[in-house]
């Protein structure tokens, strides 16, 4: 059963990571600049930030994640959560197959935007339980 909250947080996180992109997109769209992967990419960074933080911190109790160790393997499940996802849709609004040059983007710019949103996810949840570094959630025991 913790496998699978730990797959459908992952899974969640991607899917926020994803949407993020994609209002990103539209917010590039509406400033009518022509810096694209500036605007989008900026958006799309702290749009998904606030996003997994927000999942992982209100749904805390839904969640019940262990503080250190469940953080880290949610980060390390969420990129190929976000290929598994990502390479379906492509193929659908496209209609070909992306490169693997797509996904080894998408990874890089995930590694920054996943490590930040859930370290801050940990630390306001360790706050708010007064929980000592290390240790793991008083809920998830």
């Amino acid at each position: 059963m913790h496998s699978v909250k730990l797959i459908l947080n992952a899974t969640v996180v991607s899917v926020l990571n994803l949407a993020s992109f994609v209002i990103g997109f539209f917010i590039f769209r509406m400033s009518g600049s022509g810096e694209q992967r500036l605007i989008q990419g900026a958006s799309a960074f702290l749009i998904a930030v606030t996003l997994v933080v927000v999942w992982l911190v209100v749904f805390r109790k839904f969640n019940r994640l262990k503080v250190e160790y469940d953080y880290i393997r949610i980060f390390l499940l969420a990129f190929p959560c976000t290929a598994v996802i990502f390479v379906p849709i492509h193929f659908v609004v496209t209609g070909y197959l992306t490169g693997i040059g797509n996904i080894v983007a998408i990874v890089f710019y995930l590694f920054p935007m996943n490590a930040l949103a859930l370290a801050i996810a940990a630390a306001i949840i360790r706050r708010m339980e007064k929980v000592p570094r290390g240790a793991f959630s008083a809920e998830s025991k």
